[in-house]
């Protein structure tokens, strides 16, 4: 559970209504055989799980995704649903797993190995990732020595959201080939293959279950089109000090950035402590009603100085107490971690713990 922060110069709005809208939306691209679970990993994506998986449940969701086993643990402690983790089946740590009723995703020979007949399992079968998961290969072998069958047999997308890849197309294909020659008993056994990119692109890998998971937090699954899903996520940052800066002066650490001339400037409680990666210094933006101002000099721990000084006339510029949007309706998240140099998925999971929290519905 992530504290409250008071008096924190930094507010996250986290509208649940609108994730539990984007899950339903992915469960409409699928038929209704399929099952719809939710991947709420590092934390749901730096929502908190304890917000972000009772609304799923509400929303439908029977089955989660998550990395580690202490992550498994907190979502046990808000739902009794089926929980998966993806990082395999450390030794020694069966008897854990069968306690909390956790399942384990089993990713090597030597997993299988440690996995008791009586622990429902995974399988996950790498199909060109090469990071976790059993070479196809070696599937048929493990598979006539298994001690028992999977609960599911799964394979992991590595470029789904590439709108021209043909990679995708292939691990489909060497999936299905590898599945094909093993034992009757496994080749009936349920598949879990799509990521939230492989639901829109690709409705022959639906299978029985879908593991959507960037696309629920408001992320874009499509990056070519417009963002199918609603925003999840928003950021505001409160102005703690305007000044005027002279022509010639410096901003920031480093002397990094020289005013051509005076210029108006809005000092913010804002850094990369709070998510706010260093990368974005001279480049990215904040948004005061809807005009960007962009970031002078370096963004360091805990602050970030923005010009302000360039807004139409017609908007009357912030003063100090003023708050402005960072992840809001002029600037999404994707749009925010391109400005970082970065992706979605590393700004929601750097969201701020010191932040002030507010739950939307």
């Amino acid at each position: 559970m992530i504290a409250p922060a008071p008096h924190s110069p930094t507010r996250i709005t986290l509208d649940t209504a609108a994730l539990q809208e984007n899950y339903k939306r992915l469960t409409a691209h699928v038929p209704a055989s399929c099952q719809v679970a939710a991947v709420v990993k590092a934390n749901a994506y730096g929502l908190g799980v304890e917000v972000a998986v009772p609304a799923l449940e509400q929303a439908g969701a029977r089955f989660f995704y998550v990395a580690h086993f202490s992550e498994a643990l907190a979502v046990r402690a808000v739902t009794g649903c089926p929980i998966a983790v993806l990082g395999g089946l450390p030794q020694g740590a069966a008897a854990d797993y069968k306690h909390h009723k956790i399942i384990p995703v089993l990713n090597s020979p030597e997993d299988i190995a440690a996995c008791p007949a009586d622990l429902p399992a995974i399988w996950h079968i790498d199909t060109g990732m090469n990071r976790l998961g059993l070479r196809t290969e070696d599937v048929a072998t493990l598979a006539s020595r298994a001690k028992s069958l999977p609960l599911l047999m799964m394979t992991h997308f590595a470029s789904s959201d590439d709108a021209v890849s043909p990679f995708t197309a292939e691990q489909i294909r060497r999936f299905d080939a590898c599945i094909a020659g093993l034992p009757k008993p496994f080749q009936l056994i349920p598949h879990s293959i799509c990521n939230s990119s492989g639901v829109l692109r690709h409705p022959e890998a639906h299978r029985q279950q879908i593991r959507p998971g960037i696309a629920l937090y408001g992320g874009n699954p499509t990056p070519e089109a417009a963002n199918p899903m609603r925003p999840v996520v928003e950021i505001t940052t409160k102005i703690l000090q305007v000044r005027t800066g002279k022509a010639g002066e410096t901003v920031g650490y480093n002397q990094t950035e020289t005013l051509a001339a005076d210029t108006q400037l809005a000092t913010i409680g804002l850094g990369y402590a709070d998510g706010f990666f260093r990368s974005g210094s001279g480049r990215a933006h904040l948004y005061w009603r809807g005009f960007p101002c962009k970031i002078m000099g370096r963004v360091s721990m805990d602050l970030i100085t923005v010009a302000i000084g360039s807004l139409p006339p017609t908007c009357p510029p912030p003063q100090q107490g003023d708050w402005l949007e960072i992840i809001g309706p002029h600037q999404s998240v994707d749009h925010l971690g391109a400005s970082l140099g970065t992706i979605s998925y590393e700004v929601l999971t750097s969201l701020s713990h010191r932040a002030e929290r507010i739950i939307g519905i």
